[in-house]
C-alpha cells in the first residue's frame, strides 16, 4: 500500500520488559534494546496506525461511521446488506473486520459463542496520559497468584493494565462500564507495588477496554461471499499481543489470495485460510500455555517456576 515510510515515521523505540516484586526489585527482564529494524518489526500506536490507514483509504471508498449491519442476504453473484438505520446496499463480498464479539459473524455464522474457547481471565487495558508511574520505553508487570498488573511506558502516555484468572466465566454486562471499573477495584485494591497509582489513574472516565480472555476458532473462515478477518475470525486473545498485527497480516493474505484468484472467491477464500491458519494456530497455543503462565501465574508453585525461568534467562518474547 506504500505506507511502510509512514509507519516507520511513527515508529516507538524498542521497548524493556521487566517483571517486579512488591518491593519495585527487577526479578528478570525480557528485550535486549536492539534495533527492531533488523526484524522489519515495529511497535506504533494504535491511533497512529489507524490514521495512516484512513488516510490512505478515504478518497478512494464509501466509509460509514455510527451504523452497523442487521441482516446478510447472501444471492448467487452478491450479498444484500441492511443496515440498522434501514438502507439496504448491495456488495460483491462482505468482510467482517468487526472484533471479538463480531456481529458479523453471528449473522454469517450463527451463535458467536459456539466459537469463543474461554481461557480462565479477563483482562482490562486503559490509556492515561500520566507519565510518572515508570520510564518511557519500559514495560512492568507485577504478578501475585491468579492476578497481574502491567503498565506499558511511552513518552506522552502510559498503559495500564490488570488481569485476574477466574475458575470459571463471571456474570456480568459487557456493556456496563460502571460494573467492570468495580470488578477491577475488588481484585486489585489490596495489592501493592504501584498499584495504588494505577487504581487512581484508571479511575474516571469509560474510555478503557474489558473483555474475557478468550480465543476464537472457527473450523472454517469464510461462508459463500462472506469472510471474516483479524479477531472476528481468529482472536489470539490479549496475552498474545499479536491481535492488531495479526489482523494486518490477515489483511495482506487475503488481498493477495484474492489477487490470485480473480473472479473466484471461493477459490481465494481457501487459499487465505490454508496459507495462514498455521500461523493462528502457533499464536492461539503460544498465548494459551506460555503466555497465561508467564503474565497469570496461577498459584504459588507456577510463580515461583516463571520466576526462577527469568532468574536463569529461559524465557524470551
Amino acid at each position: 500500500m506504500g505506507l511502510v515510510d509512514a509507519v516507520h515515521a511513527k515508529a516507538l523505540p524498542p521497548r524493556g520488559f521487566e517483571f517486579k516484586d512488591a518491593d519495585d526489585a527487577t526479578l528478570g527482564s525480557i528485550g535486549s534494546g536492539a534495533d527492531p529494524a533488523a526484524n522489519e518489526r515495529y511497535e506504533i500506536h494504535r491511533d497512529d496506525l489507524l490514521e495512516i490507514l484512513f488516510d490512505a483509504l478515504s478518497d478512494q471508498i464509501d466509509v460509514l461511521f455510527s451504523q452497523s449491519i442487521d441482516q446478510l442476504d447472501e444471492g448467487s453473484d452478491l450479498v444484500s446488506v441492511t443496515f440498522n438505520n434501514g438502507d439496504r446496499r448491495d456488495y460483491a463480498l462482505v468482510f467482517g473486520c468487526d472484533g471479538n464479539r463480531s456481529n458479523t459473524r453471528k449473522l454469517a455464522f450463527g451463535d458467536g459463542d459456539q466459537f469463543t474457547y474461554f481461557m480462565g481471565g479477563y483482562f482490562f487495558l486503559k490509556v492515561v496520559p500520566q507519565i510518572g508511574l515508570l520510564p518511557a520505553n519500559k514495560s512492568q508487570v507485577f504478578s501475585v497468584p491468579g492476578r497481574m498488573a502491567m503498565l506499558n511506558g511511552y513518552d506522552d502516555r502510559t498503559d495500564i493494565g490488570f488481569g485476574f484468572r477466574t475458575d470459571g466465566e463471571i456474570d456480568y454486562d459487557y456493556r456496563d462500564r460502571a460494573q467492570q471499573r468495580r470488578l477491577i477495584h475488588d481484585h486489585f485494591h489490596a495489592l501493592g507495588w504501584k498499584v495504588p497509582a494505577m487504581l487512581a489513574c484508571a479511575g474516571g472516565d469509560d474510555d478503557f477496554y474489558f473483555d474475557r480472555l478468550n480465543r476464537i476458532r472457527m473450523p472454517c473462515w469464510s461462508r459463500g461471499r462472506v469472510a471474516l478477518v483479524g479477531d472476528a475470525g481468529y482472536c489470539v486473545s490479549p496475552l498474545a499481543g499479536f491481535g492488531g498485527s495479526m489482523a494486518i497480516i490477515g489483511a495482506g493474505r487475503l488481498a493477495d489470495a484474492l489477487e490470485r484468484h480473480p473472479g473466484d472467491h471461493a477459490a481465494a477464500f481457501r487459499h487465505y485460510e490454508v496459507g495462514l491458519r498455521p500461523l493462528v494456530e502457533e499464536v492461539q497455543e503460544r498465548a494459551a500455555t506460555t503466555g497465561l503462565a508467564m503474565m497469570f501465574p496461577a498459584d504459588e508453585i507456577e510463580l515461583a517456576e516463571r520466576d526462577r525461568r527469568l532468574a536463569t534467562g529461559e524465557i524470551d518474547f
